[in-house]
């Protein structure tokens, strides 16, 4: 073979390396891609299954005690929860009664207070009317969070929290708190999921009647 023909060799090698580079580089991102969607279907399942889940067991009628512990059974584990907490809103009395508040790893009696104090954050999702997200331990204490007799103790202290109000009105009836370890914890499509879970609630504490939802 002349040095010509050697030379258009080591050209064609050289392209068809080039080549298989390529493709080997488009299959790995094709992989990754196609991981990528398998895991956003996963959560999709997830929280479908959750959704459903609630609709199945949340029921109209029952009491606040028994419709909040209803949802965190069927959330706690699905959305990674450290913490979680309902409240129920007294505007005649000026009272924000705490009908479930599980925090480490347990129910924990928490006192009662007044909305008219504006003390934390639950106090600023009920004034402003609307989701509050807090994605570090700094912006909740920026915030105006309150730590907990067990948080002051263990320093077991939640970086994100999300509070949702029950009802959009002029006075919600509640709120429900999604709280987790982890920094920035909630994406977007997960606090919508919760928004939709506190939409139940509000709807079953609705048909409860004013006298069980406080």
């Amino acid at each position: 073979m002349g040095l010509l023909g050697s030379r258009k060799q080591d050209e064609a090698l050289a392209e068809r390396d080039e080549r298989l580079r390529k493709l080997e580089a488009e299959c790995r991102a094709s992989q990754t891609r196609l991981e990528d969607t398998k895991e956003l279907v996963r959560h999709l399942d997830q929280d479908r299954d959750l959704l459903l889940c609630a609709l199945e067991r949340m029921r109209p009628g029952e009491s606040a005690e028994t419709l909040a512990q209803i949802l965190l059974d069927v959330s706690f584990k699905p959305l990674g929860l450290a913490c979680f907490y309902v409240a129920v809103a007294d505007w005649e009395q000026d009272q924000l009664r705490f009908v479930l508040y599980h925090e480490g790893g347990r129910a924990r009696n928490h006192p009662s207070r007044l909305l008219s104090d504006r003390a934390g954050l639950s106090e600023r999702v009920l004034s402003g009317r609307r989701s509050v997200y807090i994605r570090t331990m700094d912006e909740g204490h920026a915030a105006g969070s309150l730590l907990t007799a067990a948080e002051q103790t263990t320093g077991l202290i939640p970086h994100s929290w999300y509070g949702v109000p029950l009802g959009r009105g002029a006075r919600p009836a509640g709120l429900v708190s999604f709280q987790s370890f982890q920094t920035d914890a909630f994406s977007e499509g997960r606090r919508r999921v919760m928004d939709a879970l506190a939409a139940l609630l509000t709807t079953c504490l609705g048909a409860s009647g004013p006298t069980q939802a406080r």
